[in-house]
């Protein structure tokens, strides 16, 4: 003999349902803009480092070596950056579409 541990779910009222989907669209849009702007933050960043230490002794402006020194660090890990930015908009992919599952009504099979 099988026992199953399942419990039923339990039938949900319309309204609560639109209460809650409307509350899960507005977190999970807050959710995805959030990740696609520490994505572009971190694109930038990638971007910006290396980009600065090519272009800064071509500068008519005096720049101490300390902050050259900082961007040289940092240009060196800009990798790290793409890697994070490219994780943030993965993250925002995902966020996006387990939000749209979740909202999707479900057919019963």
């Amino acid at each position: 003999m099988t026992t199953s541990f399942a419990h039923p779910l339990p039938a949900h009222r319309s309204g609560s349902n639109r209460v809650r989907n409307i509350a899960l669209g507005i977190t999970a849009t807050a959710g995805v803009l959030g990740l696609l702007l520490v994505g572009v933050t971190f694109l930038g960043l990638a971007i910006a480092f290396p980009a600065a230490v090519a272009i800064a002794p071509s500068m008519p402006a005096t720049i101490s070596a300390h902050d050259l020194a900082i961007a040289t660090t940092f240009a060196s890990y800009a990798w790290v950056f793409a890697a994070l930015s490219i994780a943030s908009f993965a993250a925002a992919v995902l966020v996006a579409v387990k939000a749209v599952n979740a909202i999707s009504p479900v057919d019963p099979d």
